[in-house]
C-alpha cells in the first residue's frame, strides 16, 4: 500500500476556517462522489490542524494534512490522470488550496505498536 500525505495550505485570501469549511462541506462530498476515486483510493483522509497543542513543539504552517492510499504509483499516476482528478477535484482544489505551497509525501507503513 503507498500512501500520500498532503501538507496543504490554504489560498492567501482565505481564513483557516474558510478552508476548513470548503474543504469539509465541498470538497470531501465531490471527491467522494467521483467514479475515478473509487477506482484507484483506497482511503481518504482529512486532518483538520487545531489550535490545541502543548508548549514547547515547533508548530509547522499547514492548514490540513491529506492522507490518500493507493494500491501503488501506478495507481497514484493513473488517478491524476483520471477525467475525475482533471475536470472536477483539481479545479475545486484550486479554489481553496494554494497547489505552489502544498508539500507531498510518499510513505510505506510498517505497524509497530498495534
Amino acid at each position: 500500500m503507498l500512501k500520500v500525505h498532503i501538507l496543504s495550505r490554504r489560498r492567501s485570501d482565505m481564513t483557516h476556517e474558510q478552508y476548513v469549511i470548503h474543504w469539509r462541506d465541498v470538497h470531501a462530498p465531490l471527491f467522494a462522489s467521483q467514479p475515478d476515486v473509487k477506482r484507484y483510493i483506497r482511503k481518504y483522509t482529512q486532518c483538520f490542524i487545531t489550535g490545541d497543542h502543548p508548549a514547547g513543539p515547533t508548530l509547522g504552517s499547514t492548514d490540513g494534512i491529506v492522507e490518500l492510499w493507493f494500491d501503488d504509483i501506478a495507481g497514484f499516476n493513473a488517478f491524476g490522470n483520471s477525467p475525475s482528478y482533471r475536470n472536477v477535484i483539481q479545479p475545486d482544489e484550486e479554489r481553496f488550496t494554494d497547489p505552489k505551497k502544498c508539500e507531498y509525501f510518499f510513505s510505506e507503513e510498517r505497524t509497530v505498536i498495534e
